[in-house]
């Protein structure tokens, strides 16, 4: 796991806690947020014994707390969420992915007393499955639920399920008017671990890369499926079909976000 870099979505959520709940409850999720960020910091330098500490204090502070119920399952879910990238570090990848259902379920529970935001959290959470199931090895089912979270982001209509986990299938819905202001960065971020894992893939075995990507498929234009339908044609030598897929890709330019157009304007140009 990488270091995360500070993004809008963490800001937009604590002006949400700002606006929705007491001083005091915001003040104890602030704490609890700085224990979470910091078991995090110091499991990926290694110190794993220091964050399993820290994340014990942090719900021991949670359970033992007055907080209101929604700022609960608010708590619940950002605490998990990041005990979870914890864990993946540690290597106790069914205990990280058991903490990540059920964040998801407390982000669903804060959705329906009228915290709309959380379907970002959604997102985010499920991009750090993503990155639990590359470190598992796992890289053709975190390239398919990358490519249904840029086709989502960029097609709000077009949910994504149908490939899913049971768990992860609940709850999504148009996020149109939502999430609109934060859905550029969302992408990006997935966007760019979507590149990293083709090429560890392609670098494992080339002709299973092109199956792998062909389990995805979408029903509306996005960047995603143009750019998978390059990596195919690029994959299996079809020239007529890479330069089609390509001017696709291009023509639209970095929008919804860059990395997926830089790194067909890359192979283009190798």
């Amino acid at each position: 796991l990488a270091p995360a870099a500070p993004d809008q979505l963490q800001a937009r959520i604590d002006r949400l806690l700002a606006r929705s709940f007491s001083p005091q409850d915001c003040a104890i999720l602030a704490d609890l947020q700085r224990l979470a960020d910091d078991g995090v910091a110091v499991a990926m330098a290694g110190r794993l014994d220091a964050a399993a500490s820290r994340f014990l204090r942090a719900n021991r502070m949670m359970e033992e707390s007055a907080l209101d119920p929604r700022a609960r399952s608010l708590a619940e879910s950002l605490l998990w969420a990041r005990e979870a990238e914890s864990e993946t570090c540690a290597g106790r990848y069914a205990w990280a992915a058991e903490l990540l259902e059920a964040a998801f379920d407390r982000d669903l529970e804060a959705e329906a007393a009228g915290l709309e935001l959380l379907l970002a959290h959604r997102i985010r959470l499920a991009h750090v499955r993503m990155r639990l199931d590359r470190a598992r090895g796992r890289l053709g089912e975190a390239m398919l639920l990358g490519a249904e979270l840029l086709h989502y982001l960029e097609r709000p209509t077009e949910p994504p399920g149908t490939n899913l986990r049971p768990a992860w299938r609940r709850g999504w819905r148009d996020h149109r008017g939502l999430i609109d202001a934060l859905a550029a960065d969302l992408h990006r971020q997935v966007a760019q671990d979507q590149v990293a894992l083709l090429a560890l893939l392609e670098a494992k075995d080339g002709a299973e890369s092109a199956v792998e990507l062909r389990r995805f498929s979408a029903r509306q234009p996005s960047q995603v499926a143009a750019w998978t339908q390059f990596q195919i044609a690029r994959l299996e030598g079809d020239e007529a079909a890479r330069n089609e897929a390509a001017r696709a890709v291009l023509t639209a330019g970095p929008h919804p976000s860059a990395p997926l157009c830089g790194s067909v304007a890359a192979a283009q140009l190798a």
